[in-house]
Parts: C-alpha cells; sequence; structure tokens
C-alpha cells in the first residue's frame, strides 16, 4: 500500500484558492516534480502563514490514494527568503521561475535537478545586492532550458561550425548561435520583407563578453556563477536570450512579462 503519510522536501511554487475557500498548493519536489496539496484553516492559520510562495522545507502530506487527495498537514520551514518580498524585482525574478517551472511540469523529469536548481535561484535571489536580481534569473533559465534537451551549443556556429570567440548572435529561426558571417547572410535574407522578418526574427547579437560569460560560469557552482559580473550591454543581451528561450519552452505565454519586468 501506498504511504499515506509522506514527507517531501519541498519548494512552494504558488498558492491559490479553491472555489470553496480553502488553499490549494503547488509544491516543487525532488521526487515527484510538481504536485498539488491543499491547506485547510482559515486566512490567519498558523500553516498557510509556514507554507507561503517561495519557501523551502519539508512538507509533512495526507494522501488519500483513492480519491488521488493530498492534504499538507505541517510545513518545516528551512527558508523562506523574507529579502524577496522587499524588492520588487526579486519578486517577479521569483514569481518567473515559478511560473515556468509551472508551466514545463516541474522542468521535463530530471526533478531532483531542477528542484536543486529551483532552491538555487531563490537563494541567488535573496542574497543578490541590489540591481543584481537579473543574474540568478539569467542564468536559472539559461541552465534549465539545457534540463530541458533544448540548450543552444555557446561554443560553435549552428551554420558552418566555426568557432564564436569573437562573439555572435543567437538566431531564434535557426534555434542557435551564428557567427559574425553567417549572422548577416541570414539578416540580409530576413531583411527581404516584413512577412520574413515577422516569421523569422531578428538575430539577436552577444558579444564576446557575454558569450564568455556562458562558457565560464557552465561549470561553476551556481552561487559562484552568479558573482561573476557583466557589463551593462553584455548583461541585457544575455536576459533578452535567456528570457526568448524561456517563452519558446513553455510554448505559451508568460503572464509574467505582461505585467512588467522590473529588470
Amino acid at each position: 500500500m501506498p504511504n499515506r503519510n509522506p514527507v517531501y522536501e519541498a519548494i512552494v511554487l504558488r498558492a491559490r484558492e479553491s472555489p470553496a475557500g480553502d488553499r490549494i498548493l503547488t509544491l516543487m519536489t525532488p521526487e515527484l516534480g510538481l504536485l498539488d496539496a491543499f491547506v485547510f484553516g482559515g486566512p490567519k492559520s498558523k500553516l498557510r502563514s509556514l507554507a507561503s510562495p517561495y519557501a523551502t522545507g519539508r512538507a509533512f502530506v495526507y494522501l488519500d490514494p483513492v480519491k488521488d487527495f493530498r492534504k499538507l498537514s505541517d510545513f518545516e520551514v528551512s527558508d523562506s527568503f523574507p529579502a524577496l518580498r522587499e524588492d520588487l524585482d526579486r519578486l517577479w525574478a521569483a514569481c518567473l521561475m515559478a511560473e515556468i517551472l509551472i508551466k514545463t511540469s516541474g522542468g521535463g523529469g530530471d526533478y531532483p535537478r531542477v528542484f536543486a536548481l529551483a532552491r538555487d535561484t531563490l537563494r541567488g535571489l535573496d542574497t543578490a545586492p541590489p540591481g543584481r536580481a537579473a543574474y540568478p534569473i539569467v542564468l536559472f533559465c539559461w541552465r534549465l532550458v539545457y534540463l530541458l534537451g533544448l540548450g543552444p551549443d555557446p561554443d560553435a556556429c549552428v551554420s558552418c561550425g566555426e568557432s564564436l570567440v569573437g562573439g555572435g548572435a543567437y538566431s531564434f529561426a535557426h534555434e542557435g548561435f551564428l557567427c559574425p558571417a553567417c549572422s548577416s547572410r541570414s539578416r540580409g535574407a530576413h531583411s527581404q520583407g516584413e512577412e520574413a522578418r515577422e516569421r523569422h526574427g531578428p538575430n539577436l547579437v552577444l558579444g564576446s563578453s557575454a558569450l564568455r560569460w556562458l562558457d565560464v560560469t557552465a561549470s561553476l557552482p551556481f552561487g559562484e556563477a552568479v558573482a561573476i559580473e557583466l557589463d551593462p550591454s553584455s548583461l541585457a543581451s544575455l536576459k533578452d536570450l535567456a528570457f526568448g528561450l524561456a517563452r519558446r519552452a513553455v510554448e505559451s505565454p508568460l503572464a509574467s512579462f505582461s505585467q512588467g519586468a522590473g529588470l
């Protein structure tokens, strides 16, 4: 018989109200990916307060296997990341992270690694100095697309195979990086008319600094990677790239962007 009282390491991604007024939490776990659990009690319930969005900890769940019903019995908080709620940029980034995880069904199946990435992202956002919330969310998006099997090769041109040491551009039409020569030819082909431009989209130019950042941070722990600074132009191009890849990965609109980003 299945365990009726499982305990999970969990991140609270979302809290929403049911038609009956009960709260439903969406949890990210390393064992099952996403799971929903009811939380009963009024607005002043201690459990509701503990299991708030973006908190991490141990979730004690009651499972009714016949009704496929889960209820949160207790939540031992390991970190509530209070700084997220003190800064709109950090809070927006955490909201975007949660939305992407929900819309990719928990990041595609490698739940332990996705869980660790999400937890590292929240830690990075919580400790980020003012004005640096972009780094953790950019790195989250970049690493998640690789866990989803959608990550492009940042080392070579997808068209001719040439090295991108001197810089290049990302082409959403080609779903990969292009060297300057191939990017120039691609832009020329796309400039033949508005219909072509709308269909393919412009190439996103990334300088050598941005590409070097992707290369250097690839093998670093999350906390060390987000500490490596970029010039504003390179960071802006990496934001455009990471967010564009995230939009493509979820295959649906992201509400976080329609609400306006502070980054």
